[in-house]
């Protein structure tokens, strides 16, 4: 059940960017969250499946361009476009696009460091910039996992994001959005995937929720009494930490189902198309239960488009890439849309 999971995470993050909120948390927050465990779990699966040797980790690279940039470019073209056009202007398309705006959105991963370079102004998919720190993690996992380094680096980042929650360290950035504060949750994802392998995988697994969950409930617990809690956006994280590793030990190693599959195609088209759908068809706001409601059904009928013109056929082709790989049963629980 991932794939329904994570088209309710893409709900959230759309939800979240036309105001609405939960008991003044931003529901978005603890759905980036839940993406990041989801994606350490499925990209183990998929990397032990077909990529488990060093001569393969180019393999991986090509299959994880082929399923992220071919939809991403799509959007980003299609938005330029309606941008030159309707002459709109907001808050993330402010100033007029130079070769190296169009070139930062291209490539993505800049758009991760828009404290740094201000690639805020102009930002094509502004949910990119989380786009951004999943590609940083395509290109360090491999590397961790060959090298039998997958705690240690846990480990590592994890200490970045309690001194970014501490306040040493600006919490939104170094807690959130940069790859040093959040590599250890894409980790956490990582290491569930593989006590999922195990035959003792249900007690182990939430033993491993129960230790996850513990840990976060101090954590939460200091930083009420260091007087940190509330900065941004801690108390998000820590419940996406807890509510992302105990669905995803929940659901994950289920069988697949025909509607899951699909749900889970949709995901990655809600999650970029529907700032787009925001400003082309809404004027930016949407306001009342009646356009949210429109406001997600265009942007799901917009990802269902999307999913069989562009990813539909970069899946096919990444099957066929992966047949030369070596194959493993360990990977038969992860989404085939990944």
């Amino acid at each position: 059940m991932l794939g329904t999971y994570r088209l309710c995470l893409a709900m959230l993050v759309a939800l979240s960017h036309i105001g609405v909120g939960v008991m003044g948390l931003n529901p978005g927050v603890v759905a980036v969250v839940g993406f990041y465990l989801v994606s350490g779990y499925v990209m183990t699966g998929l990397f032990r499946a077909h990529y488990a040797r060093a001569d393969k980790i180019t393999g991986f690279y090509r299959d994880r361009v082929l399923r992220l940039y071919p939809h991403y470019l799509v959007i980003a073209i299609i938005t330029l476009v309606w941008f030159a056009l309707s002459g709109a202007r907001a808050d993330y398309l402010r100033t007029t696009p130079t070769l190296r705006n169009l070139l930062e959105n291209a490539l993505v991963v800049p758009l991760n460091f828009f404290m740094f370079n201000h690639s805020d102004h102009f930002t094509l998919i502004p949910p990119a910039w989380s786009l951004g720190a999943e590609v940083q993690f395509y290109i360090v996992f491999p590397l961790v996992l060959l090298a039998g380094l997958r705690f240690p680096v846990l480990i590592a980042s994890s200490v970045v994001y309690v001194a970014a929650s501490m306040g040493s360290i600006n919490s939104d950035w170094y807690g959130y959005r940069l790859l040093p504060g959040v590599l250890w949750m894409f980790l956490l994802g990582s290491w569930l995937f593989d006590i999922h392998q195990r035959t003792d995988r249900r007690s182990r697994g939430m033993a491993a929720c129960l230790i996850v969950s513990m840990a976060v409930v101090a954590l939460a617990f200091v930083l009420e009494l260091h007087g940190t809690l509330k900065l941004p956006y801690n108390r998000e994280t820590l419940i996406g930490l807890v509510a992302g590793i105990l669905v995803v030990n929940t659901v994950a190693y289920r069988p697949r189902r025909p509607l899951d599959d699909m749900l889970g195609n949709l995901s990655y088209g809600v999650f970029l198309s529907h700032f787009l759908v925001m400003g082309a068809f809404f004027g930016g706001r949407v306001n009342g239960v009646a356009n949210t409601v429109a406001f997600l059904a265009i942007t799901v009928a917009i990802a269902f488009t999307m999913y069989m013109l562009v990813e539909s056929p970069m899946l096919r082709l990444r099957r066929r890439l992966r047949r030369a790989a070596p194959a493993m049963t360990a990977g038969s629980s992860t989404n085939a849309a990944n």
